[in-house]
């Protein structure tokens, strides 16, 4: 099963993931909430700050994938949405949605009250 760890307190991500959501007929995701009190990313190789920068994705052989390679593992399993994943895999495509996602991410991490509240106990650690 396909893990996709996701900032469900942010409004357009969940809105997002939604959309997917509906798209997975075969029910291949786990659709895991970041802000789930049961969640335990001890195990994991990020923590809560690194999950709510980027979306991230663990695939079916464990591979974790961060950003625009998170979505097309997403698109690459949505009947609809298989076409963008192999668009946004052609390397200079995927390099530009790369740096654009990079920025809207961190800009989005910045301005959202409950990301700067985990970064704060991050660095009280």
């Amino acid at each position: 099963m396909i893990t996709v760890f996701y900032d469900d307190l942010c409004g357009l991500c969940s809105k997002e993931i939604r959309t997917y959501q509906h798209a997975d007929k075969k029910e291949q995701f786990l659709w895991q909430s970041l802000s789930d009190p049961n969640l335990n990313l001890d195990k994991e190789s990020f923590d809560l700050v690194m999950a709510l920068e980027q979306l991230h994705v663990k695939d079916n052989s464990g591979c974790l994938h961060i950003g625009v390679g998170a979505f097309i593992v997403i698109w690459r399993h949505l009947p609809l949405w298989s076409l963008l994943a192999r668009i946004a895999s052609i390397r200079p495509i995927h390099w530009v949605l790369s740096i654009v996602y990079v920025r809207f991410a961190k800009r989005r991490f910045h301005k959202l009250a409950h990301c700067q509240i985990a970064l704060k106990q991050q660095l009280k650690k």
